[in-house]
């Protein structure tokens, strides 16, 4: 709405000849903060920041109203930054929004997303995708260790969890009952989230990381 400046945004002749319509709803806030965006939510002015990099996913899914997915990852980084002050924040914020609404990816570039999400005292990996349903979605999360730096090259990256250790590791509700129901993971071994849920690429004999 005109409140984020929609109005600075006018109508390109030619282009666009119908306005597009909402595909849902979430609830309001008392509060938000002010963000920088582009394609993606970038920055916040409480020093939260994200970087994006598209993944490839063993689900698929569809936006509303054709599909079930409310959330693509452009939307879960503004609504984030907008509304969270610190990285673990904004992780637990996306994760569960795309667990309740639904998360699509882009599709014709990948199926899943990852971000690098960090405040000034520290920084998470975020991984994401559509779950077996297409109604809600599969994420992880690792805290980067102090001393330590990530790099996210349009590849899942988080390997082995200890979902025990909420301090270093978070995930969805469903990360491991999918898993289970599906013959992906057996429990007692090493719950190792890149092998479940990628498209495979870890197995390709190419393979560098």
């Amino acid at each position: 709405g005109s409140e984020r400046g929609a109005d600075n945004y006018p109508r390109i002749p030619n282009y666009q000849e119908v306005e597009s319509q909402p595909i849902g709803y979430i609830d309001e806030v008392e509060k938000t903060y002010g963000i920088f965006e582009a394609a993606y939510g970038v920055g916040n002015d409480q020093g939260l920041v994200m970087a994006e990099s598209t993944c490839e996913g063993i689900f698929g899914a569809r936006p509303r109203p054709k599909g079930k997915a409310l959330f693509s990852i452009e939307e879960l980084t503004k609504i984030a930054l907008e509304r969270t002050a610190t990285a673990v924040e904004a992780v637990k914020l996306m994760g569960a929004l795309a667990e309740k609404e639904g998360f699509y990816g882009a599709g014709f570039e990948g199926l899943a997303e990852s971000l690098l999400v960090a405040d000034p005292e520290e920084g998470w990996i975020f991984h994401v995708l559509p779950d077996n349903t297409g109604a809600s979605a599969v994420w992880a999360a690792q805290r980067v260790p102090d001393g330590h730096v990530a790099v996210v090259a349009n590849s899942f990256v988080i390997r082995e969890m200890d979902l025990s250790d909420p301090e270093n590791f978070l995930g969805s509700n469903n990360i491991e009952t999918i898993a289970l129901e599906l013959n992906l993971w057996k429990r007692g071994t090493p719950f190792d989230f890149s092998r479940i849920y990628s498209k495979g690429e870890y197995n390709h004999k190419y393979y560098s990381g």
